[in-house]
C-alpha cells in the first residue's frame, strides 16, 4: 500500500510539471500546525503468571508436576508464626485486608458529608473502634432487635422476622441470597438453602466422634455463657434447649455428599409451589417482608425436603423456644461488635 501510494504521489507530481504553470492566484491564508498526536505509551510486557523462581526443575514434569512446578516454594517458604498455614491465597486475602483498611482509613481520616457512601464508611468504622462508647453501650445497639423478636405473639409472624434477619446478616433456619440462574444467566433469581445452625454442619451434631462430642459440649456451654451474659434467668435450660433445636434442624439437613450435586440441588419453585411444599409456613408474608414479591414470580430451592421438615419443626416447636432461638442467633451473630466480655467469649469459642 505504501509503494503504491508513494508511485501515485510521483505520477501526480509529474503530471503537474508537463502542464504549463497556471496564473498567479491570490495567496491564501497560512493553515493552522496541526497538533501532533500524543505518542502513546509503550504497551506493558506480557507475562505468562508462572513464577518460575517457584519452580524445581531438577524434578521431572511427568514424575511428579506438582514438585515440578512448587518445589522451590515449598522448600523456601515459612508458615508465619501466628498462621496455620500459607499460601497464595492466603497472601491475596491478607493483601487485600490490607488494602481495604487503607481505603477505611482514608475515610475516617477526610471525612466528606457530600459523598454519603464514604461517609458511612467513616461513621461505621469510627463507631467500631470507639471501644470505650461499646463498653459503655453494651447490649443497647440490639436492644430494638430484641423487641422484634419479643412482640412475636404467633407463629404466623416468624416468616417477616426471617426476612428481616436475612437482611441484617442473621442466622435463621434457612438462608437466602440473590444470583445469577443457573440455568437462565439473564436473570437473577432468588435461592434459599438451608441454614439455622451454628456450629460448622450436621454433622457435628449427629456424629458419635469423641471430638465432636466435645465440641458440642463446648458449644452448649458457649450458648449458657451468651445467654447469661444477655440477662437470660435461665441461660442453662435456654442452651440445652437452643443445642436441642439445632440437632433437630441438621438431622434433616442435606448431607456435604447430597450437596456436592449440582442438579438436586436446582429446584425452581413457584409461590404456589412453596406453599405446597411447606404449607405452615407464611410464604406470603416472607415474601412481602423481603421486598421479593412482585420482583420474580419464582424461586429456587436447594433441598425441598429440608424446607418441608423445618416447616413441620416450627410447627411442633414451641412460641418461647423459637423466640429463644432467634435472640441467641442475633447475640452469635453480632457478639464481635459489642462490648470486649462478648469478644472475648465469641473469641473463646469461634476463634474469630
Amino acid at each position: 500500500m505504501k509503494r503504491t501510494l508513494v508511485w501515485l504521489a510521483c505520477a501526480g507530481f509529474i503530471a503537474a510539471c508537463s502542464q504549463s504553470a497556471p496564473p498567479p492566484a491570490e495567496k491564501a491564508p497560512a493553515a493552522a500546525p496541526v497538533a501532533a498526536a500524543p505518542t502513546p505509551p509503550p504497551a506493558p510486557a506480557l507475562t505468562s503468571g508462572v513464577t518460575k523462581e517457584n519452580m524445581d526443575t531438577s524434578a521431572r514434569p511427568q514424575d511428579d508436576f506438582y514438585r515440578y512446578v512448587n518445589g522451590h516454594w515449598l522448600d523456601a517458604a515459612q508458615i508465619p508464626d501466628d498462621m496455620p498455614r500459607t499460601g497464595a491465597f492466603i497472601k491475596l486475602d491478607d493483601d487485600a485486608k490490607t488494602n481495604i483498611r487503607a481505603i477505611i482509613e482514608d475515610a475516617a481520616s477526610k471525612p466528606d458529608p457530600a459523598n454519603k457512601d464514604k461517609q458511612k464508611i467513616a461513621d461505621l468504622y469510627a463507631s467500631f473502634m470507639d471501644e470505650a462508647a461499646l463498653e459503655t453501650a453494651g447490649l443497647k445497639p440490639l436492644d430494638a432487635e430484641f423487641a422484634r423478636i419479643d412482640a412475636l405473639k404467633d407463629k404466623k409472624e416468624i416468616p417477616a422476622l426471617v426476612a428481616h434477619f436475612l437482611m441484617i446478616g442473621v442466622t435463621s433456619p434457612f438462608g437466602g441470597f440473590v444470583h445469577q440462574d443457573n440455568k437462565d444467566s439473564t436473570k437473577y433469581v432468588i435461592d434459599l438453602q438451608q441454614d439455622g445452625l451454628g456450629l460448622l454442619d450436621r454433622d457435628y451434631y449427629l456424629e458419635n466422634d469423641a471430638k465432636l462430642k466435645q465440641i458440642r459440649e463446648a458449644y452448649a456451654k458457649f450458648i449458657e455463657k451468651m445467654l447469661t451474659m444477655s440477662g437470660d434467668k435461665a441461660a442453662a435450660a435456654n442452651a440445652k434447649a437452643m443445642l436441642a433445636f439445632e440437632t433437630e434442624l441438621a438431622r434433616v439437613q442435606w448431607t456435604k455428599v447430597q450437596l456436592r450435586d449440582p442438579i438436586k440441588g436446582y429446584n425452581r419453585e413457584s409461590f404456589a409451589d412453596l406453599a405446597k411444599l411447606a404449607p405452615g409456613y407464611d410464604w406470603k408474608s416472607f415474601l412481602v417482608a423481603a421486598g421479593i414479591e412482585g420482583k420474580t414470580d419464582y424461586v429456587i430451592v436447594g433441598q425441598p425436603s429440608y424446607l418441608a421438615c423445618m416447616d413441620k419443626l416450627l410447627v411442633k416447636m414451641p412460641l418461647a423456644t423459637l423466640k429463644t432461638y432467634f435472640r441467641w442467633q442475633l447475640l452469635r451473630n453480632y457478639a464481635r461488635y459489642l462490648n470486649k466480655d462478648f469478644v472475648d467469649a465469641r473469641f473463646a469459642f469461634y476463634g474469630a
